[in-house]
């Protein structure tokens, strides 16, 4: 039960915001309908809380607020047709109680979306740099496997070490090393697309993910990277260097460990022949 409730959660967050308000607004008219249709008082009001939730996780919170108003109204018009109350007044308190009710359960559960997306943020993001760590860099590794699967897209992984990088710690202090770890990162994604993805596997070694290239366009973005980072040498005057392995997959790869351990050998070699290079494979 469990899994199929998590499966179904994970089909409407591919759905669009349209797609979601749409449907809200079906839920209210059929809640509607059926609470008018019935012709007694069964608390039907309650349902109305799943097109508000939906729209209140889904969206935003001004369109929640609009919802709480709409299905309060909607429960208002329903109910006065079919009320035998010669107090009007008396429906009208009570849609208002609705409507309040409705605001405080979508107000606690935006707060609720908030600090959600505030703390999967935190899970995702390394601390020091702001890439993504190394566990959810396999997460989306793992990903773009299975779309490879579907589609035959190709990607191209590549892994990135920084040379003499304990130099740095050792002789001008963890603080500096830190700074250039930070003004790699930027470095990095300044010479990336939005769409690839920049992750700090721990240390002083990240990896990156290249969605859909070809090999002979990865050759190009691996320069520039290495152009980018050799003007970071310059500036610093740090005795660094950096060695670069890199894999561009025209066939699915064995496991996501698999993968990352390919490029790490790739820059390995770079390591032993002196540092400082690009070591870039094509798999068919």
């Amino acid at each position: 039960m469990k899994k199929k409730i998590q499966q179904i959660i994970k089909k409407i967050d591919t759905f669009s915001k349209i797609w979601i308000i749409s449907f809200s607004l079906v839920l209210v008219i059929i809640i509607t309908l059926i609470d008018y249709l019935i012709q007694i008082d069964l608390g039907i009001s309650i349902f109305y809380l799943i097109p508000i939730l939906l729209v209140t996780w889904y969206t935003n919170r001004k369109l929640s607020f609009l919802f709480c108003f709409i299905c309060s109204l909607a429960w208002f018009a329903a109910e006065i047709t079919i009320s035998r109350n010669t107090n009007l007044w008396i429906e009208e308190w009570n849609a208002t109680v609705r409507f309040s009710f409705f605001l405080i359960l979508s107000s606690l559960l935006s707060e609720l979306k908030n600090a959600y997306e505030r703390e999967k943020k935190l899970a995702r993001i390394d601390n020091l740099t702001g890439a993504f760590n190394r566990r959810y860099f396999r997460e989306i590794l793992q990903e773009e496997i299975e779309r490879f699967d579907r589609y035959h897209h190709s990607f191209t992984l590549a892994y990135f070490d920084v040379d003499n990088f304990k130099m740095v710690n050792d002789k001008f202090g963890h603080s500096r090393g830190d700074d250039l770890l930070i003004t790699i990162t930027e470095t990095i994604k300044f010479s990336i697309r939005q769409t690839d993805v920049l992750s700090r596997l721990g240390g002083d070694e990240f990896a990156v993910l290249l969605l859909e290239i070809k090999g002979e366009n990865t050759n190009m973005v691996l320069k520039r990277i290495q152009e980018e980072l050799s003007d970071i040498i310059k500036k610093t005057k740090l005795p660094i260097s950096f060695s670069i392995g890199a894999i561009t997959y025209y066939q699915t790869p064995k496991s996501v460990d698999h993968a990352i351990e390919e490029v790490d050998r790739l820059m390995y070699k770079i390591k032993k022949t002196g540092k400082n290079g690009i070591q870039h494979t094509v798999k068919y």
